[in-house]
């Protein structure tokens, strides 16, 4: 039986949601006997170690998704593959207006490509979000497939894409728990240890966070993992706010699980998400979960008083209250991380892009 070709897009490979979800499934596949290839626009990240050594890497060596596109339509050209698969927003909507015309060159090829936000607010802050809509609403449907990680995400090509909708479908992220495991440890604290792994951008809203620390009590610490261009503000912030010597900034960790092995809490405090990774590994490690109800997966994964406690989106003082209350309740660990092995296991998840890629 003639191997499956299978095409990965991806601007770049620096440590992020929609990047990590592309190397995964990637890899997948490629363990799985099928031919992979990654167009990639600039071959840069840490992620690139992680690609499995069968994956075929194709770097355009371009400084923009406009000096990229030409490029890629005639690697997509030469190789003919079974499935493209496009992994994040900004190259999506690239790419649509293209599709129409490399069905006639490639009539057998199939057009998948994966939402990583929730379009509507993400499409805000582009700089030409007028336009960007107008691709969205117009020409995104020229796709076979569009993935949608959470039921938010879906609902909002519903109400503002409507034609772009009729092609999307859900599937959550997965989640290697056997990989999260095997790279855990556990270490001892006596005070309660609060925790963020992510980059520190301003739609991750670290800043709301800090502000609920500052109205909990002092044996409350918050460690952040992760670095970004809102690292210095937010230090600042946590002098003005008198927690310094209750907030670590950790920076960027390869391996970030033995913090939440050893955390008590996993806090999220977001303005918006696509289908938050992070919270699916805290649970896999048997973490609860405090987060904000904010667009984007959160009412989905968080069950409240089972894997933790979801409150109204910006409430400081519910945030503060779901904090205390979360730290003294007795979650039952092996309960959130049997539910999240059968929810979201890495073989379930990725067993559904089959169906979509191949069809089968």
């Amino acid at each position: 039986m003639k191997k499956k070709i299978l095409v990965g897009m991806i601007h770049q490979l620096t440590m992020g949601g929609a990047e990590r979800m592309m190397v995964n499934i990637l890899n997948h596949f490629a363990r799985e006997g099928e031919e992979v290839h990654l167009i990639i626009f600039k071959n840069i990240g840490s992620l690139k170690e992680l690609l499995d050594s069968t994956i075929i890497i194709h770097d355009l060596d371009a400084s923009s998704v406009k000096q990229s596109i030409p490029k890629t339509l005639l690697e997509l050209y030469q190789l003919k593959p079974d499935t493209v698969f496009s992994g994040i927003g900004h190259v999506n909507i690239a790419l649509s207006p293209f599709i129409p015309i490399m069905r006639i060159l490639l009539p057998k090829t199939r057009w998948v490509s994966r939402e990583t936000n929730i379009v509507s607010m993400e499409n805000k802050k582009s700089k030409y979000p007028k336009l960007i809509d107008w691709l969205y609403k117009n020409l995104y449907k020229n796709y076979d497939v569009i993935v949608a990680q959470s039921e938010d995400m879906r609902d909002d090509l519903l109400l503002n894409y409507p034609s772009s909708a009729k092609k999307a479908i859900v599937i959550n992220n997965p989640v290697d728990i056997g990989r999260v495991e095997s790279l855990s440890t556990e270490f001892d604290s006596k005070k309660i240890n609060l925790v963020n792994i992510g980059i520190l951008r301003q739609t991750k809203r670290h800043d709301r966070m800090l502000k609920v620390v500052a109205k909990l009590p002092s044996h409350y610490t918050l460690h952040l993992i992760g670095d970004g261009e809102e690292d210095e503000r937010l230090k600042a912030l946590a002098e003005e706010l008198a927690i310094a010597d209750r907030v670590t900034f950790e920076g960027h960790k390869t391996n970030p699980y033995p913090y939440m092995r050893s955390a008590d809490l996993f806090i999220l405090t977001s303005e918006h998400e696509g289908f938050p990774n992070v919270l699916l590994e805290a649970n896999a490690l048997g973490l609860p979960i405090v987060a904000y109800a904010c667009p984007g997966g959160i009412t989905e994964i968080v069950k409240n008083g089972k894997n933790g406690f979801h409150v109204p989106d910006g409430d400081i003082d519910k945030m503060v209250e779901a904090i205390e209350k979360a730290s003294k309740y007795k979650f039952d660990k092996e309960y959130i991380v049997s539910t999240t092995r059968k929810r979201f296991s890495h073989d379930t998840i990725l067993e559904k892009y089959r169906e979509i890629f191949y069809g089968e």
